[in-house]
């Protein structure tokens, strides 16, 4: 146990250790209901290709659908990546032998080649892990066809929603759907807002939104 303590606690394990325990906290907070599950979710698979403002974040969209690390939530390929990387190093670590001290140097380098490669090969497990989770995420995500959420109030989970982009979360069924939205005109809502889904859009399978408090009053 002494021995295990050590390797988690010392270089360069620590550094997956840390990273883990970050997730092990965001997890057990988010279960708490103390923070929300979408907080770290930067839409992997937002549709890049009709937001051609976003910048970085379509740079990075574009660089984990390369590493084969797009259909699941983000949280998700994080902790995964972690867990992955603490394992691996963790018993790589236990098979370089202790160097005597006038070599420290060799010993620092060989420990930073652990961390790197440990980390390379999490992505390839975790694209491979995650590979049969992608159909289990598109069944619950896919956006109804039918008017079935005409009416529904939903909360947008983009850092954006305006005529040409947007998505929301939408409670139907028990089960949480992710939509494509848009509003009409120059109106534009930001993470969080409450909005309504007035008319499903067929032919490129969108809704179209009106704040809760328009809605409210069309109703009146």
């Amino acid at each position: 146990m002494d021995e295990f303590l050590v390797n988690i606690s010392s270089f360069p394990t620590a550094i997956y250790t840390t990273l883990l325990v970050v997730v092990v906290g965001y997890w057990l907070l988010a279960l708490t209901g103390t923070f929300d599950l979408d907080a770290f979710d930067v839409g992997v698979d937002i549709d890049v290709e009709v937001d051609g403002d976003i910048g970085g974040l379509g740079r990075v969209a574009g660089l984990l659908t390369t590493l084969g690390l797009t259909g699941v939530p983000i949280t998700v390929v994080i902790s995964l990546l972690f867990l992955n990387a603490w394992i691996i190093c963790y018993f790589a670590s236990l098979l370089i032998p202790a160097l005597p001290q006038i070599i420290s140097l060799i010993h620092l380098l060989i420990d930073i080649s652990i961390a790197i490669v440990s980390f390379m090969i999490s992505i390839l497990v975790t694209a491979t892990m995650i590979k049969p989770l992608r159909g289990l995420f598109r069944k619950i995500n896919q956006a109804p066809k039918s008017v079935s959420l005409l009416g529904a109030t939903c909360r947008i989970r983009s850092s954006r929603a305006d005529h040409d982009f947007g998505e929301a979360e939408c409670l139907h069924e028990g089960a949480s759907l992710i939509v494509k939205v848009r509003t009409n005109g120059d109106q534009e809502f930001t993470t969080g807002d409450s909005v309504v889904l007035v008319e499903h859009n067929a032919e490129n399978d969108f809704f179209n939104i009106v704040s809760e408090e328009e809605f409210k009053q069309q109703l009146d």
